[in-house]
């Protein structure tokens, strides 16, 4: 079997495990648990040691569309065998936050680690207004793509519009106190589907 495994210190690799199909720790090589690895140097390294260390049993019952997600997204963004050790601890984190949250809102979670993986990526979504600039509750804003949100105007999407309330959360990383999640996600939606250009994100399919 050959795997993609993201590592804290080469980033996103693959990896050749040898009758693993026939060993019964063949389980703990499976997506979402924390391994340590031990394999050769070369450029299809060969596996010769793993030790499950955390296994995050949840995302692979109830979260599991939204793990396969985060996976797509790191695949088709990341490049090999680049170290990106900020991005290893942003997808660790989010396993970890979706698996200790009681919030069930999966849209929540998709949304959290969208905006967080596209900033990580060089994509901060952010104002469009310089940094003394204060959001007013009472203002609505859209998202203008290539600059920021900025404040309402008349030529407006109505599918990147948010409230100033909703944007003050999402710009403190406060997504469970989010009311309209949607919009926001189209906005992430987009800048994901531009990036990749030709590339289509299968998930959504189903996600969707």
């Amino acid at each position: 079997m050959i795997y993609d495994i993201l590592t804290d210190s080469n980033g996103l690799i693959s990896i050749i495990a040898k009758g693993i199909k026939k060993k019964k720790d063949g389980y703990s090589m499976q997506p979402f648990k924390e391994i340590q690895l031990s394999f050769t140097k070369g450029k299809l390294p060969l596996l010769t040691k793993h030790e499950v260390l955390n296994s995050y049993t949840k995302i692979s019952t109830k979260y599991m569309l939204a793990g396969l997600y985060f996976n797509e997204l790191i695949y088709k963004f990341i490049p090999k065998n680049e170290p990106l050790p900020l991005l290893f601890k942003l997808y660790k984190n989010q396993l970890s936050f979706m698996t200790n949250s009681d919030n069930y809102n999966l849209h929540m979670h998709l949304l959290r680690f969208e905006y967080l993986f596209l900033k990580e990526i060089g994509y901060e979504i952010n104002l469009a207004y310089h940094n003394n600039y204060a959001i007013d509750d009472k203002v609505n804003y859209y998202y203008r793509f290539g600059e920021g949100f900025k404040e309402l105007d008349s030529n407006t999407d109505s599918r990147t519009l948010v409230s100033g309330g909703d944007l003050k959360n999402l710009l403190s990383k406060n997504y469970d106190e989010i009311v309209d999640i949607k919009n926001f996600r189209f906005i992430a939606k987009e800048i994901i589907k531009e990036s990749l250009g030709n590339k289509n994100i299968k998930s959504y399919e189903i996600l969707d």
